[in-house]
C-alpha cells in the first residue's frame, strides 16, 4: 500500500518519504541532512531529490480520488524522472521529453531497476519487453494522459497482488507484470542516485 502522504506538499516529510530506498529511516535522515547542507554549486542535488520526492507525493494523493488508475501516477513519475534526467545532464533547452525519461530509466536507475523493467511487460505470445521498449511504453501511457485525457485503459497490478494485468496502449496490449509500488520506488531510488552523483556522494 501507497504511504499516507501529508495533507499539504509543504508539509512533505522527505526522510519518510524515502525509508525505503535507503533501509532504514534513519539512514534516509542522515542523506537527507547531507543534501540539505551542501553548498550553492551543489545546489542540483537538492533540487532533484526534493523536486522527485515532490511529484512522487503527488501521484500518492491522486490514488486517495482516483484509485485504480495508474495512468496518473505514471504521469507524475514520469515528470519526475524527466527532471532528474535534465537536471542532471545539465540540459536547458526545450522538449527532448522522451529522450531524457529514457536517460533516467536506462543510465540513471541502478542495474537491479534496470532488470526489473526489462521484466515488467510482455507480449501474450510471453516474450518480454526490452528496457527501452518498456520505458517507451510508460511514455506513451504518459502522453495518453497528457494529450488525449486518457487515463482508464491503462492497468497495473496492485501492492501484494501476483496476477499478471492486461494493459492497453493505443492498438497494443501488454501484459503487465510490475506493480505500482515497484515503478513508484524505482523512480524514487533514481531520484536518490542522481543526487548522490550531483552532490559526489559514494554510493
Amino acid at each position: 500500500m501507497i504511504p499516507e502522504a501529508p495533507v499539504h506538499i509543504a508539509e512533505i516529510d522527505f526522510p519518510q518519504l524515502y525509508a525505503e530506498v535507503f533501509g532504514s529511516l534513519d539512514s534516509s535522515t542522515k542523506f537527507y541532512e547531507t543534501i540539505r547542507s551542501l553548498p550553492d554549486s551543489k545546489k542540483d542535488a537538492k533540487i532533484v531529490f526534493h523536486q522527485a520526492g515532490r511529484m512522487v507525493w503527488l501521484a500518492d494523493k491522486i490514488d486517495e480520488v482516483a484509485r485504480g488508475r495508474p495512468a496518473f501516477q505514471i504521469l507524475f513519475y514520469l515528470i519526475a524522472a524527466e527532471l532528474v534526467a535534465k537536471i542532471a545532464a545539465g540540459y536547458e533547452g526545450e522538449g527532448q521529453s522522451r529522450s531524457h525519461v529514457q536517460k533516467f530509466f536506462t543510465e540513471i536507475c541502478s542495474s537491479e531497476s534496470k532488470q526489473r523493467l526489462s521484466r515488467a511487460f510482455r507480449h501474450a505470445g510471453g516474450v518480454h519487453l526490452s528496457l527501452t521498449s518498456a520505458v517507451d511504453l510508460l511514455y506513451d501511457v504518459r502522453c495518453d494522459v497528457v494529450h488525449r485525457g486518457l487515463y482508464y485503459t491503462f492497468s497495473l497490478q496492485r501492492s501484494g497482488s501476483s496476477m499478471p494485468m492486461l494493459s492497453n496502449v493505443h492498438e497494443y496490449s501488454p501484459i503487465a507484470e510490475i506493480s505500482l509500488l515497484e515503478l513508484r520506488q524505482i523512480v524514487l531510488e533514481g531520484a536518490a542516485l542522481a543526487a548522490k552523483r550531483i552532490a559526489e556522494i559514494g554510493e
